[in-house]
């Protein structure tokens, strides 16, 4: 296996396990995440999850469906 194809499954599973998360943080697992934000954040517990989540799912879709990087040929 190449270079660049071990990158792109790399790639294509860490933007996988973002959505999880992400979609984790919406439904299943919402108590327990909400369990995690501490005080000081000024922000409801629920609110701060729900953004966290929705920006894991969008940085996960990015990463997931981004095209292929192909580096510069070296000269």
């Amino acid at each position: 296996m190449n270079d660049n194809t071990v990158r792109d499954v790399a790639r294509v599973l860490l933007g996988a396990g973002l959505i999880f998360a992400g979609i984790s943080h919406l439904t299943v697992a919402r108590r327990a995440f909400q369990a995690q934000v501490p005080d000081w954040v000024p922000l409801k517990k629920d609110d701060t999850v729900v953004y966290s989540g929705v920006a894991e799912i969008a940085l996960g879709t990015a990463l997931a469906v981004s095209p292929p990087q192909t580096p510069e040929p070296r000269r």
